[in-house]
Parts: C-alpha cells; structure tokens; sequence
C-alpha cells in the first residue's frame, strides 16, 4: 500500500511538471495539467497492457504538442502490443487534429533473424516470434474505451508488406517505432523516414539495444538508402533520463533522472 501510494505522488510530481514546461498559447499550464492527469488514469488502468512507462509516454504526448503547425502530417506508431501508447498518441493526434497511424502485425514479432544485445552487459535479448502480440481487437477496445478512436486508422501486417502499399503523398509529422527487431526497424526507417517532414521528430523505443542503435550511426545504410549521413540518436545506450526532477532540452522536455529509459530519439534534418 505504502509502495502505490508514492508511487501516486510520484505521478502526481510528474504531471504538474508536464503541466509546467512546454505552455503555449494553446496549452497552458491547467490545459497542460488535465492532460497530464488523464495520461495518468489511463496509465493505472492499462499498466499491464504497457510496454511503455508513464513517464515515457508523457515525453510522448508533449513531443506532439509541441509539433510547430507548419508541419504538416499524421502520427505514425510502428509497433503497439496492446495499445497503451495508442491510447496516449490517439488523444495527442484529437487535440492537434491529426491522425493516428497504429502500424502492426497484431499477432507479435516476425521470426528474429538476428540476435539483439543489451548494450550495457551485452546480454543476448530474448526476442520470440509471436512476442509482444495483442490483437486488433484489443488495441481497438483499449483505444475506444480510453482514447480517441475517431482519430485513429489501423494498418494490419508486417511493416515489410504494409509500408511499401502506402501512398507515395502520405507524410509524418511524428514517429513512434516500438519494432523491437533489426529487420523491422531497418523496415521502418527505409519506408518511413522519407515520409517525416523536416523538423519532425522520429522516436525509437529500443535506445538499450545495442544493434537497433548501431543503424543510426551506419554510414552505409543510410548512404546506400537515402544518400545522407546518418542522423545519430540522442538517448542511445541509456535512453533519455526519464525520472522524477526536470530539465528543458527546448524541443523535447525529458524528465530528468539517473535510472535512463528504453525511449531515444532524432529530429529529421
């Protein structure tokens, strides 16, 4: 008991520095605080439905928010289990009147084709195929009992099928990739980058794995693919520190801590 009540009031400090940092003509501080407390509701509720943390999820939120309207564009999730992060990408896209794009498989990982390792004690990470799988149903349940499903389109497949059908116009105004295997974030960057606008942030939630974060700094890919340097990845090795005091990395507003994150990121140049 004494556990879940600190971890309230942790979640309560959270939320009123979400609420703090970041205020704009549209979302001042209280617009900014009601969010937060609604990001945290839905967080209690769906905790094991998670493969996001609450602080994480809240980087999320202000990144759309923060999205200058000049750019133009859907929010693009790659990779979404069971719907958490949909939920809290849903309610980002309503308020800015975006769309939502949940791009996933619904039935878990491909069959890995090469291992993964911790960066930090290069253990091998155990990815199965089937893993992180929720169904369509589930996320859409998730999704119309706490988001905004009226803003969100579903994309079923594997990202090597369903990206390369996507209409040559289609553009991002955010990227959230969750692709957890080398193949399929490799899949993500090849058909999605080129449709994230400038200025545009693309988040990877694999900022432990060390071969997930080695495509960032290739050289070779992304000179053979898109004929440019590779943007590097801030967060890579530790993740952004995400805890319980704040800082303001003025486009992105982490919530600083010594424990890091699983959640990086790269703004398209």
């Amino acid at each position: 008991m004494l556990t879940r009540f600190t971890n309230l009031i942790r979640y309560c400090r959270l939320v009123f520095l979400f609420a703090r940092t970041g205020r704009t003509s549209d979302f001042g501080f209280w617009r900014r605080f009601s969010l937060g407390l609604k990001i945290m509701h839905v967080y209690l509720k769906l905790r094991k439905d998670s493969a996001s943390t609450f602080p994480e999820q809240l980087v999320l939120l202000d990144a759309i928010l923060r999205i200058n309207r000049s750019i133009s564009g859907h929010i693009a999730e790659f990779g979404c289990y069971k719907g958490a992060a949909s939920v809290i990408l849903s309610i980002g896209a309503k308020i800015t009147g975006r769309k939502l794009l949940v791009f996933d498989s619904f039935e878990g990982l491909p069959e890995p084709a090469e291992p993964v390792r911790n960066i930090a004690n290069g253990a091998i990470l155990n990815y199965r195929k089937g893993m992180y799988a929720g169904s369509l149903s589930h996320v859409r349940q998730n999704i119309e009992r706490y988001g905004e499903i009226t803003s969100v389109e579903f994309v079923q497949g594997y990202f090597s099928s369903t990206l390369s059908t996507r209409q040559n116009n289609e553009k991002y105004a955010m990227i959230f990739e969750d692709a957890d295997l080398v193949s399929s974030v490799k899949d993500v960057l090849k058909y999605a980058w080129p449709k994230l606008n400038c200025g545009a942030p693309f988040f990877c939630h694999e900022a432990r794995d060390l071969e997930v974060c080695e495509i960032f700094f290739d050289s070779d890919f992304w000179r053979v693919n898109f004929s440019c340097r590779p943007p590097g990845l801030v967060g890579a090795g530790m993740g952004l520190p995400l805890c319980f005091s704040g800082f303001d990395d003025i486009r992105i507003n982490p919530i600083l801590g010594r424990f890091g994150s699983c959640l990086a990121y790269v703004f398209k140049q």
